[in-house]
């Protein structure tokens, strides 16, 4: 099978959707030809305007494993071409740019955009987008141009990105719309996407390097419970959320450590007396380190929807302690691999303390989480069902010659 991703950001960037694509990408590509086209590959931040005219210039097409990652590349003519979405940013029209106008300036961006990426998918089976908005717009254009079935997978938020009037009348026209979770299909069939054209694929990862967790206590003279948050901080993730409470869960835990892993800005650390570690980025080997270290990993997002790190986790057999979102909700009941709670001050300390001090609930709930991820979260696993979801929209796609 000829498969085409289109994706905003891809590996090496950092993040839970990059890290998804990457690995079910990596495992497809065992047994089919799998080819990338992605915006970027960098760090930066995305802008407003970072899909028209401050589109990121074109990285150097490379190869990850067996699978063939490409760029979207904007020429002069095609931001010229786009110069009108520029209204996203002027005064007194801004605060419409996610509102009905957003329906003809993703028609525009999917007529320019979605002519290039036709070179990329002339040729393939199935096209699946890993975005919604303007390059999901742009990648429906280009499969239905080339007669090819579109996947999408658009990773909603919603009150954040991708329920706009414009991202839901994409997905209606998708031939097949998955998400990570039940109430992520619940919520596209709220949209107006038929129930026969949803489906549900989970996130996967390897299982983290373990072994050097005994190691790394050591090395900080860790001696005492270890909070672990794993993540890009993004204002999103909730680690300043976690930081407020440090003080608080140390006076009732007396030495926890909490330990901020991954990319971001320095913590604001003065005039916090609990321990606080800013480790920052960190290799494969040592995430698995701190994960395995750790007696609990803590994300208390605002937004979310099935955090890769919390299956990261689950690999080296760590409890979490996420926020309450529904999807987060939902993710708890299913796998059993930890709590939830309120993002509130009080309501986080409180758990955060109840945890810490049973360390008998700590180890079954790790034990059921890293079950769930073993039984059905692995690259291979969720390679899988893309396969099965593939198949059957082929079939589907076959029997009606195409959609319109």
């Amino acid at each position: 099978m000829r498969i085409t991703f289109i994706a905003g950001r891809y590996w090496p960037a950092t993040g839970g959707v990059e890290t998804l694509v990457h690995h079910v990408a990596g495992e497809l590509a065992k047994r089919h030809d799998v080819t990338v086209v992605a915006d970027r590959i960098d760090e930066r931040p995305d802008e407003r305007l970072s899909e028209s005219i401050r589109h990121p210039p074109a990285f150097t097409p490379f190869c990850d494993g067996a699978v063939r990652v490409v760029p979207v590349e904007l020429r002069s003519r095609h931001r010229v071409a786009l110069a009108p979405l520029a209204a996203q940013v002027v005064p007194g029209l801004a605060r419409f740019a996610f509102g009905p106008p957003r329906v003809p300036m993703m028609a525009l961006y999917a007529g320019v955009v979605g002519a290039l990426l036709s070179n990329h998918v002339r040729g393939t089976d199935v096209v699946h987008a890993w975005t919604t908005g303007f390059l999901g717009a742009a990648a429906v254009h280009a499969a239905r141009a080339a007669g090819r079935p579109a996947v999408m997978t658009p990773f909603v938020h919603p009150g954040q990105w991708g329920d706009d009037l414009a991202s839901r009348r994409l997905l209606r026209r998708a031939d097949r719309v998955v998400g990570l979770l039940d109430v992520e299909r619940e919520m596209f069939h709220a949209f107006g996407v038929p129930e026969s054209r949803t489906d549900t694929c989970g996130v996967c990862a390897p299982p983290v390097m373990t072994g050097g967790g005994a190691a790394l206590r050591s090395r900080y003279a860790i001696d005492a419970p270890l909070v672990v948050f794993l993540g890009v901080r993004r204002a999103y993730k909730g680690h300043d959320l976690l930081l407020s409470v440090a003080d608080r869960v140390a006076a009732r835990v007396p030495g926890a450590t909490f330990a901020f892993v991954g990319p971001g800005a320095p913590l604001e650390t003065a005039g916090i007396a609990a321990r606080v570690l800013d480790v920052g980025p960190v290799d494969d080997e040592e995430r698995g380190a701190w994960l395995e270290a750790a007696d609990l990993m803590c994300l208390p997002s605002e937004h979310e929807i099935f955090p890769v790190s919390v299956l990261e986790a689950w690999s080296a057999g760590t409890p979490v302690l996420v926020s309450d979102l529904p999807p987060l909700v939902e993710l708890m009941q299913r796998s059993g691999g930890g709590r939830t709670v309120a993002r509130e001050p009080a309501a986080l300390c409180d758990a955060l303390v109840e945890l810490l001090d049973g360390p008998q609930t700590r180890q079954r709930l790790g034990a059921a989480g890293h079950a769930f991820w073993h039984n059905g979260h692995t690259p291979a696993a969720v390679a899988r069902c893309h396969e099965r979801i593939y198949d059957a929209v082929l079939a589907s796609h076959g029997a009606r010659g195409g959609r319109g």
